[in-house]
């Protein structure tokens, strides 16, 4: 039933259900109301199937923005110290002069662009009436259908994100690649071991090297927090420092780690308590259900020599995905310039519709900083 139901089976399979299932089926002896034609006009008892639907990737939404469409952010760099102290070069009979100019240094990054989105609904006055029993009923069933539209508008949210962080993912891949770290490389090149992507989930290889790779993460977490121009993308003549504290630190971890590590290790090298200083969420796929740890994308990324963007031509793909580390303001979303309105009422056709109108805007800030983890082949040479 799975395989057909998910398209893995090319044709129709016979599968005795009939003494164990009892169908909601769509066949019923009733008439359908004559507008919708998908719900029958009587029925004893109505069950209205919709729940809300909790976005994934809450943690990088942002702060609705009205005004305006560009955002511009003003970063500050760093100028080096006086060479000499003048209180040591002083002599009798001169002076010197205390209004030498030392301007200070910043560089301005822009944010430009954002996506319109409309959906709208219409409600019926009174030819529904023969398939609800009353106003209460009616109700219900116009409750659900708001919640539906709900439940799109946040997956639609959640589709945005998933992208966003395939181009950050990406970008890091192309054009940052001391951040774009294979963590077998690494354990490799601390111990010795030698795993694939494929090995290191066996079960005498996964418990060592998953409290190899809590402890690489805490200390990854240490340096993030430090001041420096290592863990991001820095624009040539116009390096800017930048540091991460924990609280000010986003984590997104494959579930296939997360889950193994609970079920295997028992949780005592990856247990969340101890990651309560960062905000991080487990993620059950990057961009594809069926490829659950595998993203790809034309990325637009930081051109270092001028500070301009490149857009891919070629598609890049980063497999065998962990997890990623990134500073709040490395990348996020925002829904903004949301309204609704009803249209006024159709004598004629006896409805009016509801419309829905949102902007939407992503970006990603290459200057932040960010750590993408992955786990690929080993180069022992």
């Amino acid at each position: 039933m799975y395989k057909e139901a998910t398209g893995q089976e090319s044709s129709v399979q016979v599968v005795d259900t009939a003494t164990f299932t009892s169908v909601a089926t769509t066949l019923l002896q009733l008439g359908y109301d004559p507008i919708i034609n998908s719900i029958t006009q009587v029925l004893n008892k109505s069950i209205y199937s919709i729940r809300p639907y909790s976005q994934k990737f809450r943690s990088i939404n942002v702060d609705e923005e009205k005004w305006g469409s560009i955002v511009r952010k003003i970063n500050y760099i760093d100028s080096d110290l006086d060479e000499t102290d003048d209180r040591l070069s002083l002599v009798d009979g001169e002076s010197i002069d205390p209004y030498v100019v030392k301007k200070p240094k910043v560089v301005q990054t822009n944010f430009y662009g954002a996506t319109q989105y409309q959906d709208h609904i219409t409600i019926f006055r009174d030819q529904l009436d023969s398939a609800m029993r009353d106003a209460g009923e009616f109700g219900r069933f116009m409750a659900g259908v708001m919640q539906n539209i709900a439940d799109k508008l946040a997956q639609i949210a959640e589709g945005e994100a998933r992208g966003l962080l395939a181009n950050f993912i990406c970008g890091k891949a192309v054009a940052d690649s001391d951040n774009y770290i294979n963590v077998l490389q690494a354990y490799y090149d601390e111990t010795g071991v030698e795993l694939s992507p494929d090995t290191m989930y066996n079960e005498e290889n996964y418990a060592p090297f998953i409290r190899w790779f809590y402890s690489f993460i805490n200390t990854l977490t240490d340096f993030m927090s430090e001041r420096s121009f290592k863990y991001h993308m820095n624009i040539t003549g116009k390096e800017i420092p930048r540091h991460t504290p924990p609280q000010f630190l986003r984590a997104f971890m494959s579930a296939s780690v997360v889950n193994k590590t609970a079920s295997e290790v028992l949780a005592v090298t990856f247990n969340p308590d101890k990651l309560s200083m960062i905000d991080w969420e487990k993620v059950s796929y990057w961009q594809n259900i069926n490829d659950p740890y595998s993203v790809k994308s034309k990325p637009a990324y930081l051109k270092v020599s001028d500070g301009s963007i490149i857009e891919s031509e070629e598609a890049v793909e980063v497999t065998n995905l962990i997890g990623v580390l990134f500073d709040e303001e490395a990348l996020g979303m925002t829904r903004r310039s949301t309204w609704t309105a009803a249209s006024p009422f159709n004598p004629r056709g006896g409805f009016y519709n509801i419309f829905y109108h949102f902007t939407q805007s992503t970006w990603n800030d290459f200057t932040e900083n960010g750590v993408v983890l992955y786990a690929g082949e080993v180069v022992t040479t």
